[in-house]
């Protein structure tokens, strides 16, 4: 497996693509591509990589993705079954020279580029701006032409001129060329999402990268610019919330159930990277 440098297909009467994908779940392999893309999920749960983040989604959820920035989205593991739910995302994709060379470079879309830069780092609405994207992006299917173009300028205006955001990584992300780089990040994130709920040693994720420990390390550090224990008990919290909001069970099962071994140190690590306890988690966000 490696990332797969997509190709956006296009048309010779549009310059940018909308997309509906739908299905038992979503694509799930690493990639990359060198349009923007802008996503609305509208049906389906589980964990969206983005760069060197994860971060769990849901129905509802927007982002806005840079250029050549590596991506995959895992449902959770209901959607491999028979008995899935089926996912729907509405996506559209544009290249910075989709609309002609220096579009953006105009003064009255000085925002929009500045937010497309910053997509960069991976963006998400949150707040009413997920009502908005969603509204928005899924009227586009009924529009042509000069409308369609309209809404999507519309809706890009509306990321830039809002603070309802949340940024994914704290730098820009873009990928790497090396082919074996790939082909060994993509390796260790499937590994770390298919096994998460089990004890994963170094000594495992390294064999993967056909690395020594120490060498997997420092390679892994160097690519994500955080250790792979960071990045594992980012996936798990992530996943754990996604259960805490969907699942009955108390908190210490869905502790052991994503991978952790004692209930004190998941607390700890859920509040050090969500801000809150589990329990306030799910009392905040459960509808």
């Amino acid at each position: 497996m490696k990332p797969i440098p997509f190709r956006i297909p296009k048309t010779e009467q549009t310059s940018f693509r909308i997309q509906v994908d739908e299905g038992q779940h979503f694509y799930d392999r690493l990639h990359y591509h060198p349009e923007w893309q802008l996503t609305a999920i509208q049906q389906g749960r589980g964990v969206f990589l983005v760069g060197n983040s994860c971060t769990a989604f849901q129905e509802g959820d927007v982002f806005l993705i840079g250029s050549n920035v590596p991506h995959l989205i895992k449902n959770d593991a209901i959607y491999y079954t028979s008995e899935s739910p089926e996912v729907y995302s509405i996506s559209i994709f544009f290249h910075e020279n989709s609309f002609g060379t220096g579009f953006f470079d105009v003064p009255e879309l000085s925002a929009i580029k500045q937010v497309l830069e910053e997509a960069q780092c991976g963006l998400r609405g949150v707040g009413e701006l997920r009502e908005i994207v969603q509204k928005e992006i899924s009227n586009c299917l009924a529009l042509e032409g000069v409308a369609r173009f309209q809404q999507l300028i519309a809706i890009l205006a509306g990321f830039a001129e809002t603070k309802e955001l949340e940024v994914l990584n704290a730098e820009a992300f873009t990928y790497s060329s090396k082919e074996e780089d790939g082909h060994r990040l993509n390796a260790v994130f499937q590994y770390s999402i298919q096994y998460l709920a089990k004890k994963i040693e170094l000594e495992q994720v390294a064999a993967l990268a056909n690395l020594s420990v120490s060498q997997f390390c420092r390679y892994f550090k160097l690519h994500t610019r955080k250790t792979y224990m960071q990045f594992l008990n980012e996936l798990r919290i992530e996943t754990a919330c996604q259960l805490l909001l969907t699942q009955e069970r108390t908190v210490t099962e869905l502790s052991y159930e994503v991978g952790f071994n004692n209930l004190s140190n998941f607390n700890r690590q859920f509040k050090k990277i969500k801000g809150r306890s589990p329990s306030e988690y799910r009392k905040a966000f459960r509808s």
